[in-house]
């Protein structure tokens, strides 16, 4: 018997987890957690924001080969080959064999019990139900505070532990999503309080701070109400508020596993969906871009405790594109020939595994941006500006080990290391792509869904 649990975070970056060296103690249930399970120190999301991500993550594939790399209209159909498309997702009617097959299919295929508990309902995608046993999706009590971040962790986990209480003996696959921290920020008084003395992050400076300001652009420090870091730390004092929350029930449901009997038996992936920038780079309290505070995410994976492990961290370079081929080799299940990641559990097993130089990602909602990642680079390729066509360039280029705030550009000081990380992006890309279009140039084409959902309400940059 295997119990495969998934528990997706929105909005959650790495640097603001306790395990990943953050001052302030906002998880400390997750923190403990990462003493039975390996930490990737440098995990990034596929594809941003959250529709994109969690096709990425389900599909097994990148989002210019699944199709999905924004929200609105051009979230709801994955993508196949010519005359292999079903629009719900459900495709083995079409398709012959298993090569197409999402992660939840393989398991319901399996005969393991499948079950999402999500809290999920404002970016509904016909495709996220396929082939799940069950799809709960919690509601607050009659008479909370209904808001845009609902339902909320506490509502989610009693959902998951419902859940739970009527598993069989038999394999399954449950999969939690947490809508908090995601903004707004709705945590007491009292709550933020705790993390009031917490370091500010160096930047944005106070200079950057003014210059924000003038900024007539969505999510601009003028329409944050962002007059000074003062008001930038109680804003991410609020933030951290709210992992702290969701913390505190993810530590119900760890605890409720650990009484059942069912942690040990079980394989858990804790991690998010995507960060969040606080104006390093023009934005408050948004994911817009491929920048560190957006694609960089926790990931952590506790294997059954039977499996071999070396607890700790790793500086593997890891995408949730490579979740599924992980889940399904713990499974014994061998994945399908379309899956484009590649399984973690060598790396789980040994920190001197073998592995990839370079991830590549992307975001397509306020913004079209595709960036590769090595040990020491980041290049940046932007095919749509969003609102910022004045402050975003086309081409950028970060030492992250120099510079992990990305805040010295030096796509015009290095033009042969620009070269050569484009030569290796655009072989990626071909490797990846298969025979359908480029989706990211799609969505450039076409403009970003939200660049087109605010841009009347703004002059830009």
């Amino acid at each position: 018997m295997m119990h495969i649990i998934y528990v997706d975070i929105d909005s959650l970056r790495a640097d603001h987890v306790g395990t990943y060296g953050y001052e302030g103690d906002t998880t400390p249930n997750l923190d403990e957690f990462a003493a039975d399970a390996v930490a990737f120190d440098r995990a990034y999301v596929a594809n941003s924001p959250c529709l994109p991500s969690r096709a990425a993550l389900l599909t097994g594939r990148y989002g210019l080969r699944n199709g999905v790399e924004t929200h609105g209209t051009r979230s709801q159909q994955l993508r196949h080959p010519a005359n292999e498309v079903e629009w719900a997702g459900t495709w083995s009617d079409h398709v012959p064999g298993r090569r197409w097959w999402s992660l939840p299919r393989l398991f319901y295929e399996e005969r393991a019990r499948t079950v999402a508990v999500s809290s999920f309902p404002r970016h509904p995608a016909p495709w996220f139900h396929d082939t799940w046993h069950e799809v709960q999706q919690p509601q607050e009590p009659t008479g909370a505070n209904e808001s845009f971040q609902t339902p909320r962790a506490e509502s989610v986990i009693d959902t998951a532990i419902e859940t739970f209480e009527r598993l069989d003996d038999g394999d399954s696959f449950t999969y939690v999503q947490l809508w908090d921290p995601h903004g707004p920020y709705n945590r007491t008084e009292e709550e933020v309080a705790e993390f009031a003395d917490v370091s500010p992050p160096p930047y944005p400076t106070t200079e950057q701070i003014d210059k924000h300001s003038e900024w007539d652009a969505w999510r601009s420090a003028d329409h944050m109400d962002i007059e000074d870091r003062d008001d930038l730390q109680r804003m991410i004092a609020k933030y951290d508020a709210e992992i702290r929350y969701a913390d505190r029930h993810l530590g119900r449901l760890f605890e409720y596993l650990r009484d059942a009997g069912l942690y040990d038996d079980s394989l858990v992936v804790v991690t998010g969906d995507h960060g969040e920038e606080f104006g390093e780079h023009g934005l408050y309290r948004e994911h817009w871009s491929t920048f560190e505070g957006t694609q960089h995410v926790p990931l952590l994976v506790k294997p059954p405790a039977d499996a071999d492990i070396e607890t700790d961290h790793r500086s593997h370079l890891v995408t949730n594109v490579d979740v599924a081929p992980t889940l399904a080799d713990y499974a014994a299940l061998d994945a399908p020939n379309e899956w484009q990641g590649a399984s973690l559990r060598p790396i789980i097993e040994s920190s001197n595994a073998q592995w990839r130089d370079a991830v590549f990602f992307d975001h397509g909602l306020y913004t079209a941006q595709r960036a590769l990642r090595t040990d020491r680079w980041k290049f940046i390729k932007t095919y749509h500006p969003g609102m910022w066509s004045s402050v975003v360039p086309e081409i950028q280029l970060y030492d992250l080990q120099e510079d992990p705030w990305e805040q010295s550009d030096l796509a015009d000081k290095e033009p042969d290391v620009v070269a050569r990380l484009e030569d290796r992006l655009a072989a990626l890309v071909e490797r990846h792509q298969g025979s359908g279009p480029d989706s990211l140039l799609e969505v450039a084409t076409e403009g970003p869904a939200g660049y087109h959902a605010f841009r009347d309400d703004f002059k830009g940059v």
